[in-house]
């Protein structure tokens, strides 16, 4: 079988997707599959060669996706080579990678791909969109309100929102993933404004939410099955870009050491917060676990990070699955 590593991409989380990427790719010669590695930013020289890439998931691009049109994603899939593919390992992250775009673009070009399909995908990337659905079908998630560039200087309006969420928020762009964009603020309606102005940069729409104190959890979904839970624990402040992705800033405790009634309910909510969603393949769910050990529902991610050492796979292993199989199954369910 041919497999077409896709991964890079033009947003954010590009070296996160290259780095995943390449992990992959290693993984699948390993289990003899014949696999290619393209990075759709390069558009028609998007082939290129993995093995000597070289890639620190920690550094952000951000100079970088400035030269990168988004035609190149276009140019990158009309080339012949997909043809003679048997399926796409799709790993790009973030805007245009994993928000529908690439995947409609597979599709149109009849190419077979791993994971959720366009309209799942769409879905998950737009928070406002997902906790709709989380609270359509019971599934708790914390009191929100949204921001459009039309209201980010009406100082009433932000500070009603405020009022309402009791001071304690989360700020983060409405699409975009990695905590892109991402700031958390206490009582400060300056940085309050100042976080707002952030998320902007990076989305026209931005999701205020409550801020939920307890334990961060994350529950990896493969086929209809939900692996054992992660809890994430940073070392200081929170579990932002930096803390995901430098080596020694945060610790995970797999299986999580919670409350075994808390178990079996966690991880339902996560299979409904994917079934909901119509996710396909895999998808890892992320949690508050709040001082009552009520779950709180943040997000479902459908091409979560994907290096060795990611939280995917880091659940898989706990349930003995290594990452080669980790890989092949995903190919197989999609």
């Amino acid at each position: 079988m041919k497999i077409a590593v896709l991964a890079g991409g033009i947003s954010p989380e590009r070296n996160v997707s290259l780095a995943g990427g390449k992990a992959a790719a290693e993984a699948l010669r390993q289990l003899d599959y014949e696999v290619l590695f393209l990075d759709p930013a390069l558009g028609n020289k998007a082939l290129i060669d993995d093995k000597s890439l070289e890639v620190s998931a920690s550094n952000f691009p951000d100079e970088e996706l400035a030269t990168f049109p988004s035609k190149n994603l276009i140019d990158c899939i009309q080339l012949p080579i997909f043809d003679s593919i048997d399926c796409v390992f799709l790993l790009t992250h973030g805007k245009y990678g994993e928000d529908g775009v690439m995947q409609s673009l597979l599709q149109a070009r009849g190419v077979r791909y791993t994971g959720s399909k366009v309209l799942a995908s769409a879905l998950a990337m737009d928070k406002l969109a997902s906790k709709l659905i989380f609270s359509s079908v019971g599934i708790t998630t914390p009191q929100w309100a949204v921001v459009r560039m039309a209201d980010i200087d009406d100082a009433e309006h932000l500070e009603g929102i405020l009022a309402d969420l009791r001071g304690h928020v989360v700020i983060k762009p409405n699409d975009q993933g990695s905590t892109v964009g991402m700031s958390i603020v206490e009582d400060d309606f300056e940085a309050f404004q100042q976080a707002i102005a952030l998320a902007t940069k990076y989305s026209d729409t931005v999701l205020v939410e409550e801020y939920i104190p307890g334990r961060e959890l994350t529950v990896a979904v493969l086929g209809n099955e939900a692996l054992p839970i992660v809890e994430i624990i940073p070392e200081d402040g929170f579990y932002d870009y930096a803390h995901k992705y430098t080596k020694g800033m945060t610790q995970y405790s797999c299986p999580a050491d919670i409350y075994s009634d808390s178990v079996e309910f966690v991880k339902e909510a996560a299979r409904t917060a994917h079934r909901a969603l119509g996710c396909a393949a895999y998808s890892r769910v992320d949690f508050r676990l709040d001082e009552e050990n009520v779950p709180y529902c943040l997000e479902v991610n459908t091409i979560p990070g994907f290096t060795t050492t990611s939280l995917v796979p880091m659940a898989a292993a706990a349930a003995n699955i290594d990452f080669g199989e980790l890989c092949k199954r995903i190919i197989d369910l999609s």
